[in-house]
């Protein structure tokens, strides 16, 4: 622990000669000055009396708990280039036990950088706030900047469990930082982002925006009829924005509302990555969705890829488009798996809607490639491969998908043949117990060749595409859960195809679009070549020389947002 206070010297250089330390110990007094440990402050309420500089610290006595709130203001922190740090010191994580209230409040403040400390609420029927509240309400489009959180544990609040907002024209932050942060036991939200909503205006409240390994659970989502609750990651109102590396579960399950939660997801937001997470167990309550993953009504220039999802009530992959929503276009699905996805209202392992008025032109320009869909009925009573919820989906391409059924589950489902400008070239199609459905509109097939001949799907230039056969995977459906870190060998044996697969070298090369990188890897980390044909699904047949999700991230690396 004494190199933990070393390192966070060192960090502060060139401001340790002027920035000073104060301390905060369950034996402190709150007369003394509190700038070394046997001088230390004793409550919450000193800490929130005093004015900071940039380059202060703040540490707490570890293993000791504190009541009440940390209160961040123009009034007592000062902005500059060097952040006020707030942390523990000592053995362990000091405890910020915030009963109803919140445990962390910073109003028109950032800067600031918040190490290893625990916030707990009285549990989320009783609390009445936020654990970590970031909140900007200024005139004049001000992003405000720089926030860290790591390492930090929240539970028990009855709100978000972190949350970073701003509620005028595009006032919000930039650089924000979440890492290592554990969010269970709350009631509305995990960890989100959020900004004043506008169909008309341009731009947003939020700039670059990293989330990544963190844990969230047990968000149980509040009764609210006009808003969606019990979601684990949301970013909202965010331009350029990652989160990646975690895993969130077991969640939803009080909602009430048709229109959410989701486990990891993202709305109304521009250039957001969604990858290497784990979604699963989550609900919808009496309403709807319950999905892993998600990018809805306005997002733009955005990727989900190499995600896994899995036992959720709603999709494993949706695409939304709701009504008042900002346009929506130009977006990736690609290199993901959903497992047994949809056990309740119709939703399938990837599943797309569009409001049917004010929708903004609808879904645009989305790409869908080199995923894997494996669904159980008899698990997933409404799963299956794909389902088309509406009409308004306009250039809509599938290339190189596996879709696995198993116990009559179907493959592809369109609520309506209007409004669908949709493509599927060179994908495979299995059924265990040889029964393939195909619904397109009123008509319903059984067979590809049937579905290719009444509307024209699986044919390229003429020529069909298009495989039905087994793929000779290792395990499907047995996957489960991996984890948290994750453990993606267990996907990697269950999900790789054998040798003598048809799928291998069965694919078309893919072009993406601007600004999106071609992919270099399928999902465990194996090597694609532009050069040669891929193989089918989201797990290639060679064995990866190196585990993507298993690498190891320096914890003080800079903000990952995708060029």
């Amino acid at each position: 622990m004494q190199q933990r206070f070393i390192l966070l010297l060192f960090v502060l250089l060139p401001y340790a000669t002027l920035a000073s330390t104060y301390y905060v110990s369950s034996t402190g007094n709150d007369n003394s000055p509190g700038t070394s440990a046997k001088t230390a402050w004793r409550t919450i309420d000193q800490v929130n009396k005093h004015r900071y500089s940039p380059g202060d610290t703040i540490l707490l006595e570890g293993g000791a708990t504190f009541k009440g709130g940390l209160y961040f203001h123009t009034s007592n922190i000062t902005s500059g280039e060097a952040p006020v740090r707030i942390s523990s010191f000592g053995t362990g994580r000091a405890t910020i036990d915030a009963d109803t209230s919140y445990g962390l409040f910073a109003y028109n403040v950032a800067s600031l950088e918040i190490w290893e400390l625990n916030f707990r609420g009285s549990g989320y029927t009783t609390n009445r706030n936020h654990g970590i509240l970031f909140y900007n309400d200024l005139p004049g489009d001000v992003k405000l900047p720089h926030i860290v959180l790591d390492q930090v544990e929240v539970s028990g609040f009855r709100k978000s469990g972190i949350s970073v907002g701003g509620s005028k024209g595009n006032s919000g932050f930039r650089d924000v930082r979440i890492t290592n942060a554990a969010v269970h036991d709350i009631g509305s939200e995990g960890i989100n982002t959020w900004g004043a909503f506008d169909q008309h205006k341009k731009g947003y409240a939020h700039l670059n925006v990293y989330i990544g390994h963190c844990h969230v659970y047990h968000i149980y989502a509040l009764p609210l009829p006009q808003k969606h609750s019990g979601c684990g990651i949301e970013m909202s109102d965010v331009d350029g924005g990652v989160i990646e590396f975690s895993v969130v579960h077991t969640s939803g399950m009080n909602n009430v509302y048709c229109g959410g939660p989701v486990g990891i997801w993202a709305w109304d937001a521009n250039n957001i990555t969604i990858q290497y997470n784990e979604a699963y167990n989550m609900g919808a309550g009496s309403g709807c969705d319950g999905g892993g993953f998600d990018l809805d009504g306005g997002v733009t220039n955005s990727v989900m890829q190499y995600n896994y999802s899995h036992d959720n009530d709603g999709a494993g992959f949706l695409i939304a488009q709701f009504e008042w929503a900002r346009p929506m276009y130009n977006n990736i699905i690609r290199y993901n798996i959903s497992e047994n996805d949809g056990r309740k209202n119709g939703y399938k392992g990837i599943t797309l809607w569009v409001a049917d008025q004010n929708n903004n032109g609808g879904n645009r320009d989305l790409l869908v490639y080199n995923n894997t869909i494996f669904a159980d009925k008899a698990k997933a009573p409404s799963g299956g491969g794909v389902f088309f919820k509406s009409g308004g989906h306009y250039n809509v391409r599938f290339f190189n998908n596996l879709f696995y059924s198993r116990n009559g589950a179907p493959m592809i489902v369109a609520a309506a043949d209007t409004a669908l400008e949709v493509a599927f070239e060179h994908n495979a199609y299995f059924s265990e117990d040889s029964t393939y459905t195909f619904s397109w509109g009123k008509d319903a097939y059984t067979s590809l060749a049937a579905f290719r001949q009444g509307t024209q799907q699986e044919i390229r230039n003429g020529h069909p595409t298009g495989i039905v056969a087994n793929p000779l995977l290792a395990a499907p459906g047995t996957a489960g859960t991996i984890g948290y870190p994750a453990n993606l060998k267990k996907l990697q044996d269950r999900y790789r195809p054998r040798k003598n697969s048809p799928i291998r070298g069965n694919g078309v090369a893919v072009a993406t679009p601007f600004p999106f990188a071609a992919a270099t890897h399928d999902l465990t980390g194996r090597s694609v070549s532009p050069q040669t044909l891929p193989d089918l699904g989201a797990i290639a047949y060679t064995r990866p020389k190196r585990l993507m999700w298993l690498r190891k991230i320096p914890v003080f690396r800079g903000l990952e947002i995708r060029k």
